[in-house]
């Protein structure tokens, strides 16, 4: 993958001075070895660049002074101010402007990296490098960008409290997708001494940009000036104007340059660690899969039990000794008892009960910082769940392996399952599944708020690709359609490079068929498979989730992941994820793209009635017009690219 260099967000460690304008704060960066190395002699390449969530408020901040490097840190005095005076931001600066407050990162942008003009203009017609429509390239490698006619506005003035959690927590950014709502314009107006907020359209495969205010006359951009690769794509990159003159300015515009993004190589991090394998673990088996069942079957002392009691929890320090046939430090298994005459969901689902030991309770003898490696017979119920957080906070334990996803429901997991997951990305746990229907151990990676199962060596890929959610029917697709189905990912490779991925529901008929092409086509295939008597699940995917039953409408949260929506013909649970997914779109919830009903059968058009119907609701005011200009029906895999770039004002 592919990345800025960078150090993480810096953070306000005092405030030095408050007047009307705003306030002077000291803010600290923390500067790792390699970035040293990287900048050294260079300092003057750093440029700040401000939180984009600050900067879609209205809020600018701006260095003031040298970076001073002292050890592990390095300082910057900045200036913080409301500066869209329209957005009423202003009164609530005090409430936010704190220690602690995260401000933005230090960005390497050397001129040694930056590419000129020819580079940039070939890049954008091999379609390595997308960027809006309405570009220029001007004789000093510059880009000029033009953005989109619309504007971003609050429809109500925020409160203290919306304020404070946009700017201060993990989920912030999606409060303020929600809140702050996109308007069409036929022009851009930047009035005198204010400022705007509008957005353009831009896919960063393997380059950085670094807006440059040049030009004062046509606005200057807030300092939220580094566009990074790979989260930069999509329709709605921002872009936060503000007029200093006393004029009007029209449809405002930003010069910038594009630098070659740094390659990034990690080491696989596996169930025994980052470190290669022992020779304990068969070099045969990419993720070390037959050695750590074998290892659970040796702890759990032969054939596991039918019985959800029977949970196995082990304790090691270092994996290591398992893998040369030792004992772990701390090993505990429930005792056999009878079943419970009320049955097993209630204690699967994780229910509280008076007389259910678990394992997990050894945890608390751990001494702080110990970062042993748990190994669980069962995914954690809600008991075990609450001991290890409480551990993990003490620093007791570094990473969980569990062999079995549900006593109840197989390889499926619980909505709670899920929200126990996140709790675990929280804390800084990587979490491991031996996962024997599949024969492999997966990692469980986040990709913004949700997260997916992947082998070790496909974790970056799974980050950084750009992902299409492709929904269709269990039903198979005829030869013809499937020929019409491969001329469209080809398209869409065409388009977009190589390094994109599908994400399906992973079940039979069409679903394995697209699985099937992608796969031929070279492209990442990841499945969200749903617990049903009537599928079943694909064994090809690289990356994947499982959803009980009864989580259905929650699995469509996982599909978020998608930059793109596209619907073969399908039946009613793919009409239940077209409603899903409009709404979401309407409610801000995911961002709004085109959405593609694409009909690849030789009879009558599929999708005329869904068409006539979404017609009939925008006649009435019962969906916007700006969802409806996103939707493409066709049988043809050829307009599909031409209304990508159409919808997405690609240049």
């Amino acid at each position: 993958m592919y990345a800025t260099p960078e150090t993480g967000d810096g953070w306000i460690t005092r405030l030095i001075a408050h007047d009307d304008e705003g306030f002077v704060v000291s803010a600290r960066f923390a500067i790792t070895p390699s970035f040293r190395a990287l900048i050294r002699g260079r300092e003057r390449d750093l440029v700040f660049a401000a939180r984009s969530r600050l900067a879609r408020m209205g809020i600018n901040i701006l260095p003031l002074g040298e970076l001073e490097l002292n050890g592990e840190y390095g300082d910057l005095q900045l200036h913080i101010l409301a500066a869209i005076a329209s957005y009423g931001i202003g009164e609530h600066l005090e409430r936010i402007v704190v220690p602690g407050l995260r401000v933005g990162r230090l960005v390497f942008c050397p001129e040694d990296n930056r590419l000129d003009s020819a580079t940039i203009y070939q890049l954008i017609h091999d379609n390595a490098l997308q960027v809006p429509a309405g570009f220029s390239l001007d004789g000093r490698g510059y880009l000029i960008l033009r953005p989109q006619t619309c504007v971003y506005c609050f429809p109500k003035p925020l409160t203290n409290e919306q304020v404070t959690a946009i700017a201060t927590q993990a989920d912030g950014k999606d409060l303020l997708n929600r809140l702050q709502r996109r308007l069409a314009v036929e022009h851009i107006e930047l009035p005198p001494k204010d400022g705007v907020v509008t957005a353009c359209s831009m896919f960063l495969h393997r380059h950085y940009v670094v807006l440059r205010n040049l030009d004062a006359a046509l606005g200057v951009h807030l300092q939220a000036t580094v566009l990074d690769p790979i989260s930069t794509r999509g329709t709605n990159v921002y872009l936060e104007f503000i007029n200093r003159t006393d004029q009007l300015i029209i449809n405002p515009s930003v010069a910038a340059s594009v630098h070659e993004a740094i390659r990034v190589d990690p080491r696989p991090r596996y169930w025994y660690g980052d470190r290669p394998a022992t020779p304990a673990a068969p070099d045969e088996e990419a993720t070390g899969f037959r050695t750590l069942r074998a290892i659970f079957d040796r702890l759990e002392g032969g054939a596991v039990c039918d019985h959800y009691s029977h949970r196995l929890v082990a304790v090691v320090r270092d994996p290591a000794q398992l893998l040369a046939g030792g004992e772990p430090d701390q090993i505990w298994i429930q005792p056999q008892r009878p079943r419970d005459p009320r049955g097993g969901p209630e204690l699967a689902a994780g229910a509280v009960t008076a007389d259910l030991e678990c394992g997990t309770q050894i945890l608390k003898d751990l001494p702080d910082g110990a970062g042993i490696t748990l190994l669980l017979g069962y995914f954690p119920n809600l008991i075990e769940h609450t001991q290890i957080c409480a551990a993990a906070l003490r620093g007791c334990i570094k990473r969980i392996i569990f062999r079995r996803a549900s006593f109840e429901h197989g390889p499926f997991l619980s909505a709670r399952d899920h929200g126990r997951l996140a709790d675990y990305e929280g804390l800084g746990l990587e979490v491991f599944w031996c996962n024997e229907a599949r024969g492999h151990v997966v990692r469980h990676v986040f990709r913004g708020l949700r997260g997916y199962f992947t082998t070790p060596d496909t974790v970056d890929r799974f980050r950084s690709c750009l992902i299409f959610a492709i929904y269709g029917s269990i039903k198979p697709l005829a030869e013809s359609a499937l020929v019409q189905v491969e001329r469209l990912l080809l398209n869409l490779r065409a388009l977009f490079g190589n390094d994109i991925g599908i994400l399906t529901g992973g079940g039979p008929g069409a679903m394995q068929q697209v699985t099937d092409i992608a796969h031929r086509l070279g492209l990442l295939v990841g499945s969200s498979f749903i617990e049903t008597i009537d599928q079943k699940p694909n064994e090809t995917a690289e990356f994947y989730q499982t959803f009980q039953a009864r989580s259905r409408q929650a699995r469509q949260r996982w599909f978020e992941i998608a930059s793109f929506h596209l619907f073969l013909v399908g039946g009613v649970g793919t009409l239940e994820e077209i409603g899903l997914t409009l709404t979401d779109m309407k409610l801000g919830v995911i961002e709004a793209g085109p959405v593609i009903f694409f009909d690849s059968s030789d009879g009558d058009f599929y999708w005329e009635g869904l068409r006539q119907q979404l017609e009939t609701m925008k006649r009435q005011g019962r969906v916007p017009s700006w969802l409806t200009d996103q939707i493409l029906m066709t049988t043809d895999p050829d307009a599909v690219p031409r209304f990508y770039k159409q919808a997405l004002r690609l240049g």
